[in-house]
């Protein structure tokens, strides 16, 4: 009852099929059968496929390769929704020993509970806390051992239920399937979607479904991780699909845009005469289909209602007997006794009659579903219009070509970094050779150091690779160093150690990384934080790899590094240095502060990039974009702003301030400028025109005023 067979469980999913997890598979066997430390603590995040893992153990068994040290393993897997359901604390633990009891007795066996932050949260709330420390003493037994499931989420919450976890349990973290194994895994998901909504999926939509929830991750509103987003993608694809052509035959759709754009008459009635014959039989193709709905409906009232009467018969017919206990029966009564009268029985065969009939209908039914979905795919351009509407990204974006993004990077970056040509030309090339370059190398995908004065373009730069790059700004992860200035900061980002505070959230930076293991990571103004945080930037920037306090590995081989300093700063804004001058300082002052070891991690060096100060006519060009993007934003709403150059050139040769930059003059267009056009929608909505701004040079400000179309 509380123990369910291995077979048995595989049984509920008579088409399980494990595919792309042959790695994974072969380490957790390996584990099952060591001596030491062989219960598992399988974790990872949600939809990543820690319970499937468990299932292919056991579908394993069928496999004539698999090794008969994984064969003789019973595998048993805990109901624990039947086991706490009385809710009786003293019931629950005998039921709870009486498992274990039975479990120590069978060689060989292992006991599987599928989300253990449950389990523990049941036992705990019916009075029985002390079952993980049961669990954990029955599992140093030679002949039990135990395979915990848990969301990374819940993980820390679970080692700290024991003390005896890391002695007795190997943690396992599932990582996100990806290349060929998540195509397998995806493509015979796909399968199992395609008999569900009767409608086969193209290669190309799979493969769409995939580049999109791995591209766009903070973008959706499917949740979980790989596999799961993209099957979540093509389901909800589908069904949108289906629903669509189910409303109108995409054939209908095609002929009426060919009779659109058909200039020759006869041609045009030749479409048209298909068109009406496309359309009758499409209606009568549903009024067939909605006929068989409407049976099945009907048969299935009637079916309830026979149901009903039987019931009241025989509630009716035991009253009967009941009132007649005391009277002596007949042989024909007492030889009836156990059977069911003539009209309960008459009522029955009508049943049995139905039953038939619903299943001749619904084979009927569904061989008029496939008829209407004879010749549907769902192809890839669907699946980018499903995505389009979940992340609110429009469907032209994501249909971008990816080689045509990489030839043009650097020209897209030049239209957002002004002044800094040197550094977008090196920034754009290593970026394609990491994505186009078939060397791997140990390591993130990239690392830069960026030098300079305030607001030149840095974190602009950031920006506008997550952009161009990772397809949208929410990719960039923005870690401000200030707040690691103290010696416990690298608990902060990996993970307090067990025993301290903190310990079950984990660390900033490792939950982010296993979050988002894809896109741009700014670590701004490294020279505040503590020295004993650059022990953990010398181990990523090396391996591309860093553990976290409960022994996960976080992969950042997908992840580009960009580290901003402030160090130099004096230098930069020294107008009586050359540039030439002012990066030779920095840097001596930069290999005076950092170790070695750690600056020849960018690219030996050749990473550390150095931001110009920025000359008045490049100022002049920021200023002229911010107008650009004002109009682009108001243009719609039939509004226009309008400020001469020589205007934009006073402006930027009064107020600009070497010390802030290039971020103090957009500033104050958002503070001054920008209410003025804001006010005046609010006060006069139906108004459309033309702001102009002109600067006057004794208010130090620009005076604004506004014409009617």
């Amino acid at each position: 009852m509380y123990l369910i067979r291995g077979r048995e469980y595989l049984a509920q999913y008579p088409n399980f099929n494990l595919v792309g997890r042959e790695h994974d598979l072969e380490r957790i066997s390996s584990i099952l059968i060591r001596k030491s430390s062989n219960s598992l603590l399988l974790t990872g995040p949600a939809g990543v496929g820690v319970s499937a893992l468990a299932l292919g153990l056991q579908a394993s068994k069928n496999s004539p390769d698999t090794p008969f040290d994984l064969i003789v393993k019973k595998l048993f897997w805990l109901n624990c929704d039947a086991l706490f359901s009385s809710g009786d604390s003293n019931k629950i633990n005998n039921e709870f020993q009486g498992i274990l009891k039975k479990l120590l007795q069978t060689p060989e066996s292992v006991l599987i509970i599928t989300d253990t932050a449950n389990f523990l949260e049941a036992a705990h709330n019916t009075g029985n806390a002390h079952f993980i420390n049961a669990l954990n003493n029955a599992d140093k037994s030679n002949n039990f051992q135990v395979i915990l499931e848990v969301r990374d989420d819940k993980l820390g919450s679970v080692l700290k239920a024991s003390t005896n976890m890391p002695e007795l349990y190997t943690l396992y973290d599932v990582k996100e399937p990806t290349g060929s194994d998540l195509q397998a895994i995806v493509t015979v998901v796909s399968q199992e979607l395609s008999e569900h909504h009767k409608i086969e999926v193209d290669g190309e939509a799979i493969e769409e479904a995939i580049r999109l929830t791995s591209k766009y991750r903070d973008s959706l509103g499917l949740g979980g991780a790989q596999p799961q987003r993209a099957i979540s993608l093509l389901d909800r694809a589908l069904a949108s699909y289906r629903q669509l052509t189910h409303k109108q035959h995409p054939k209908i759709a095609e002929l009426i845009e060919k009779i659109a754009k058909c200039s020759n008459e006869t041609e045009r009635q030749e479409l048209q005469q298909q068109l009406d014959q496309w359309q009758q039989d499409w209606l009568e193709l549903k009024s067939e289909i909605n006929k068989t709905y409407q049976y099945q409906r009907d048969a299935e009232t009637l079916r309830f209602k026979l149901q009903d009467e039987i019931a009241q018969l025989q509630e009716d017919e035991d009253s009967s007997k009941n009132s007649e206990s005391t009277a002596i029966k007949t042989f024909a009564q007492l030889t009836a006794a156990g059977f069911d009268s003539p009209a309960v029985t008459k009522l029955k065969d009508k049943i049995r009659q139905i039953d038939a009939e619903i299943a001749q209908n619904n084979e009927q039914h569904q061989k008029l579903v496939m008829l209407a979905n004879k010749g549907l795919k769902l192809n890839r351009q669907e699946v980018i219009t499903e995505f389009s509407k979940i992340s609110g990204i429009s469907a032209s974006k994501l249909d971008e070509n990816e080689v045509e993004n990489l030839i043009n990077l650097e020209a897209n970056l030049l239209s957002r970094i002004f002044g800094q040509d040197g550094i977008v030309k090196h920034v754009a090339n290593s970026v394609k050779v990491a994505k186009v370059d078939a060397l791997e190398e140990s390591g993130p995908a990239m690392s830069y150091l960026f030098l300079g004065p305030s607001g030149v373009g840095k974190t602009e730069m950031a920006k506008a690779l997550a952009q161009y790059v990772y397809g949208d700004e929410k990719s960039l992860v923005r870690f401000d160093m200030s707040e690691y200035m103290e010696k416990h900061a690298v608990a902060k980002l990996i993970g307090a150690p067990p025993g301290y505070e903190g310990f079950e959230a984990g660390g900033i930076l490792t939950n982010s990384v296993r979050a988002k293991p894809v896109g741009i990571y700014l670590f701004d103004e490294i020279e505040k934080a503590h020295p004993d945080v650059f022990n953990i930037f010398l181990q990523i920037l090396s391996d591309g790899r860093l553990t976290d306090n409960v022994g996960r590995t976080v992969d950042f081989s997908d992840i580009m590094i960009i580290m901003t300093s402030n160090i130099g700063q004096a230098y930069y804004l020294d107008p009586e240095l050359s540039d030439e001058v002012a990066c030779e300082l920095a840097t001596n002052e930069l290999n005076n502060t950092y170790r070695s070891e750690l600056l020849n991690r960018f690219n030996g060096r050749e990473n550390i990039l150095h931001f110009k100060r920025l000359p008045m006519e490049i100022i002049e060009q920021i200023i002229q974009r911010e107008i650009v993007k004002l109009n682009q934003a108001y243009q719609a709403h039939g509004f226009t702003i309008e400020i001469q150059d020589s205007c934009i050139s006073a402006f930027c040769h009064e107020h600009y301030d070497i010390i802030r930059g290039a971020r103090g003059l957009p500033g104050y267009i958002k503070t001054n400028i920008r209410p003025f056009i804001v006010n005046h929608i609010l006060q006069h909505p139906q108004d459309q025109g033309t702001f102009t701004a002109v600067y006057n040079q004794l208010t130090h400000s620009f005076d604004m005023t506004f014409e009617k179309n």
